[in-house]
Order: C-alpha cells, then structure tokens, then sequence
C-alpha cells in the first residue's frame, strides 16, 4: 500500500510542468502516432498539479492561522504576566505567521503582508517598547497594530 503524501507546491508546480510538456508533445504528434493519449495524459498531469499546489496551500494557510493564533496567545501571556521576553516571542512569531499566510493565500512569490499606516505605527511603537524595555509602551503598541489588523483584514 503506498503512503500517502502531504501535498507539496514544489511536486505539485513539478506535475503541472510535466503535464504541459505532455500535451505540448500530443499538439505536435499526430494522432495515428499517440499525439491525443499524450495530450489528454498532459492535462490530465496539469490538472493533478494544480489541485495538489491548491491543496499545499490551503494547509499552509491553516496551519498560519493557528500559529498566529498561538503567538497572540503567548503575546498576551507575556503581557498579562509581565513577563516582556514571552510577549516580544509571540510577537515575533505572530509577525512570521502572518508573513506564511500571505504567501500561501497569494499566487506571487514576493506577496508581502503590507500594514496600514496605523498598522506600522503600532508594530514599530511595539517594536520601541521590546528594545526599551518599556512593555506598557509594546502593550501599546501591540492594541494600536492587532486593532488595525483587525479593521484592515491583514
């Protein structure tokens, strides 16, 4: 019994590459010769490709999610609890999930999750508060950044 596989853009953007190159040879061949099984193989391959490049990043996407829900958390805890290290690791882990979500919810390789200017404002207000030490200023900074999120679906 063969074991199943995590599905893979990388395998997936291989498979729909193969299948144009099939059908590309079953347009020139002709018939009489196999040209038509090579073109139906063709887009038979690009059709399993792309649903495995889909499939790769609907599991990218949620997973994302729930990492940047654990971050949130941990970012909260370390705010709750006072303890700054904790919050400032649950930022820089939500930053990073919200970074692998936009490139698995985006058909560019350079997507880039981009903030609203209040957005910025309160990453980078974040940002001072972590290497201050000042973590009622990264609390601020925190609310200013998840409040803009929120309203900009970022």
């Amino acid at each position: 019994m063969a074991e199943q596989q995590e599905p893979s853009q990388i395998s997936g953007n291989l498979k729909a590459a193969q299948g144009a190159a099939y059908s590309a040879v079953g347009a020139v061949l002709p018939s009489t010769l196999g040209g038509d099984s090579w073109a139906e193989s063709g887009a038979e391959l690009a059709k399993e490709g792309q649903e495995e490049v889909d499939a790769a990043k609907s599991q990218a996407a949620r997973d994302a999610t729930v990492d940047s829900a654990k971050a949130k958390a941990k970012s909260a805890w370390g705010s709750l609890t006072g303890n700054q290290d904790l919050q400032t690791e649950g930022n820089t882990e939500s930053e990073s999930a919200q970074w692998k979500y936009k490139q698995a919810t985006s058909d560019s390789v350079l997507a880039v999750p981009v903030p609203s200017l209040d957005g910025a404002k309160g990453k980078l207000q974040s940002a001072v508060g972590a290497g201050t030490g000042n973590q009622e200023l990264q609390n601020e900074g925190n609310a200013r950044a998840e409040a803009a999120a929120w309203r900009d679906g970022v």
